[in-house]
């Protein structure tokens, strides 16, 4: 015999509460289902919000961002003001964890302005505490601090009043998160007695029984925080020994499977190893912190991993190990806007079908059909533009190995662009984009996709094609590149490429694929050579 759908829902939120979180993600799941057969919107608007949140929890970021926002939109359309909130925070929340920054702060000022500020409940609370991260994320750490401050005065004021740990909690993390920019910028650590402070009020309010969030699943959440930021303090005050012991607690709190405080308390671990001066611990342990962020699919301390990783490659004049994790966290943050973008796009959508009548309704999805089409495309080449290469790179990849056929990545780079936009103008520079896009068209094969990159690097992707094989195209590209006539654009003008080639694995990732063709690039590059450089031959 079913739940009522109000009793499956309490369900699901207990068994967040007890650390059951596919337990719990299966009972909302099947609320939305019914609520879905059933045609019962307002019961489909709950489901989907507790089915974000368990799907926030499990860090599966996506499906909660998806989840959350058909929630807020059915929240909108039924006039539930309450419900929208709430479906609101979760999707900030998410949003900023995916590295969506202006999505998560435009929701979390939307949920702040729909909270009745004059009378603050919890759900107050909760939308100034989730701008205030969303400011964090985005950089802004004194209008972070700002918000996180609202929440708290807004907990005090509600009837009766709610714990104020939470805030609190975050505002140890933004002010972490705060040193750390500074020491990015000056090479040295700010002073530590705000984080000292927050941290000794936040460790006040567990022993006196008010550590607790406002939400399901997050008490044993909010014990590894409050570990791990307890180590950071005490890694960065040159408390070794206790720092170690304190991560070790919070590792053994961690729960399975994996989320983003196992990142956490890797980075943690890392902030140890950097104030002991043991650098390969502490590419380690960011190493690890990184590989967990994308496990998770945490764009953020993905990008934080890879920000410190340079760093700590500097302070070993590693350059160019730092410019490799430079050039990964500039791409990992255009990927992130690019994702942003998308979203924002299904958004609008969405708003022109509530809006709209049925004539109005198709002609706007006949204008989106374009506008996908030259989405795909890249403007001044006209070849393939970056967002349809990694869309066809992540859609083959799976089929091609698990049918064991080969598939090829190769990354082409402009060697001396700057140069010759320096020298000739920026006009010339893009004759010379365009001209090497035509000459990457006519030496590809009918499979391969030639696309741009970004700015001066181009990519081709090779279904069903080998490293070997692959060479030999890209060996013809450089060979038709330099005997073109450049002097029929510019006098004296003269352009090669550098170019480097990877095989999938069995292993692998679509990033991981461009990754080092993008690697076996820039040796080419640095070597200063004009050949094509394979990766490492591929295990199978």
């Amino acid at each position: 015999m079913q739940q009522p759908p109000d009793a499956t829902l309490g369900a699901a939120s207990a068994a967040l509460d007890d650390g059951r979180v596919q337990d719990a993600r299966a009972l909302a799941q099947g609320a939305v289902d019914r609520a879905r057969e059933t045609a019962d919107l307002p019961l489909e608007a709950r489901a989907l919000a507790c089915l974000a949140h368990c799907e926030r929890i499990a860090s599966r970021l996506r499906l909660a961002a998806a989840a959350a926002r058909r929630s807020a939109q059915l929240f909108e359309q039924l006039g539930d003001v309450q419900g929208e909130v709430g479906a609101l925070i979760t999707l900030t929340h998410v949003c900023m964890l995916l590295g969506r920054n202006d999505e998560a702060v435009e929701a979390a000022l939307l949920a702040v302005c729909l909270s009745d500020a004059r009378t603050p409940q919890p759900q107050t609370v909760l939308a100034h505490n989730c701008l205030g991260l969303a400011y964090s994320w985005s950089g802004d750490h004194e209008r972070a601090d700002a918000s996180l401050e609202m929440a708290v005065q807004a907990a005090r004021r509600c009837v009766p009043p709610v714990s104020v740990y939470q805030p609190r909690l975050n505002q140890i993390f933004v002010e972490a998160s705060r040193l750390i920019d500074e020491r990015f910028q000056t090479g040295a650590l700010p002073p530590l007695e705000r984080l000292g402070t927050l941290l000794d009020e936040c460790l006040a309010l567990e022993r006196a029984g008010a550590g607790v969030g406002m939400l399901p699943g997050l008490r044993a959440m909010a014990r590894t925080i409050s570990l791990a930021s307890t180590a950071l303090l005490q890694a960065w005050r040159g408390e070794h020994a206790v720092a170690h012991a304190t991560i070790d607690a919070a590792t053994q709190s961690l729960a399975s499977p994996l989320t983003w405080l196992d990142c956490f308390v890797r980075w943690c671990a890392a902030e140890l190893a950097w104030s002991q001066r043991d650098w390969p611990a502490t590419e380690q342990a960011l190493a690890e912190m990184k590989a967990m962020a994308l496990a998770v699919e945490h764009e953020q301390l993905a990008c934080r991993a890879h920000l410190l990783l340079a760093q700590v490659y500097e302070l070993q004049d590693k350059h160019v190990e730092a410019h490799r994790e430079q050039r990964a966290l500039r791409l990992r943050e255009r990927r992130a806007l690019a994702d942003g973008l998308s979203s924002r796009e299904s958004l609008v959508s969405w708003q022109l079908g509530a809006r709209q009548s049925e004539r109005h309704l198709q002609q706007a999805l006949s204008a989106s059909k374009q506008f996908e089409r030259w989405s795909l495309e890249d403007a001044l080449t006209g070849l393939a533009n970056r967002r349809h290469f990694e869309q066809t790179l992540v859609d083959r990849l799976p089929a091609c190995i698990a049918a064991g056929r080969p598939l090829s990545v190769a990354m082409v780079d402009v060697n001396r662009f700057k140069s010759v936009n320096d020298r000739y103008t920026h006009r010339v520079g893009d004759r010379v984009l365009k001209t090497i896009a035509a000459i990457m068209a006519a030496q590809v094969r009918e499979n391969d996709l030639p696309a741009r990159w970004a700015g001066d690097e181009f990519v081709v992707l090779f279904d069903g094609t080998g490293a070997q094989q692959a060479h030999q195209v890209c060996e013809r590209i450089q060979q038709a590149v330099a005997a073109f006539d450049w002097e029929s654009i510019a006098p004296g003008l003269r352009m090669s490429v550098s170019i480097g080639v990877s095989e999938a694995r069995a292993d692998d990732t679509a990033e991981a694929v461009v990754h080092r063709s993008d690697e076996a690039m820039y040796r080419e590059k640095q070597a200063g050579q004009a050949v094509v450089r394979p990766a490492s031959a591929p295990s199978r």
